[in-house]
């Protein structure tokens, strides 16, 4: 009496819905952008304007604490027509803070609203947060990947992916450079990978399974 053997447990994707796979599709790889990309230009100028508003502060009320060497020069600067200049300088830096604030959010919105992703048939991208835009790439058009990373982004393990693509119909993500995904070296061999598997003609599930991606 033969048995048949057990089916192998799928990938369930846990950023991509999970009714965009198809059924014999399998799921090799999904990521957003690496937070190293994003946020550290945004969190240094907060820093930076937040430092301006402290000495602003210490300059117009008297009960906050004053910055030493800095407060003292402000105060004697006087004023410029008829209003001091710590209350233009707290204007300022309040204005900036709100910009900068903005800048982040937009930031974490775009961070956040974009998924990338590579299966056994296709390569991925995914927008939105409420509504989402759903783009793709048959493993089939993929004509090359291409990763650049500079040197600070090799030590931070992230760089710029650009996955070649001929033909295709409505919206084309091919040679469109997507920034800031972690690990791109392995980014690139899963895409690679997939397309000589398409080329052997094996399926997905067959040479996917136990297949471990190493680093450069």
């Amino acid at each position: 009496m033969s048995t048949s053997a057990p089916s192998r447990a799928r990938t369930l994707p846990k950023l991509l819905k999970a009714t965009y796979l198809a059924d014999s599709e399998d799921l090799l790889r999904e990521t957003r952008a690496t937070k190293l990309y994003y946020f550290p230009g945004p969190i240094v100028v907060l820093l930076i304007v937040l430092g301006i508003d402290d000495i602003a502060l210490s300059a117009t009320y008297s009960w906050w604490p004053a910055v030493p060497n800095v407060t003292s020069n402000i105060l004697q600067a006087g004023n410029i027509g008829s209003t001091p200049l710590s209350k233009i300088l707290l204007i300022f830096g309040l204005i900036l803070t709100i910009l900068v604030l903005l800048w982040l959010l937009v930031r974490f919105l775009r961070w956040a609203s974009t998924v990338y992703a590579v299966t056994s048939s296709r390569v991925i991208l995914q927008r939105g947060i409420l509504g989402r835009d759903f783009d793709e790439i048959p493993i089939a058009q993929v004509r090359g990947v291409d990763v650049h990373q500079s040197v600070g982004q090799r030590i931070l393990r992230y760089g710029s992916v650009t996955v070649s693509s001929e033909g295709g119909t409505g919206r084309s993500i091919g040679n469109e450079a997507w920034h800031g995904i972690p690990k791109p070296f392995e980014f690139q061999r899963l895409v690679e990978n997939a397309t000589q598997g398409l080329a052997r003609n094996v399926g997905g599930g067959n040479w996917a399974q136990g297949q471990q991606p190493r680093g450069p």
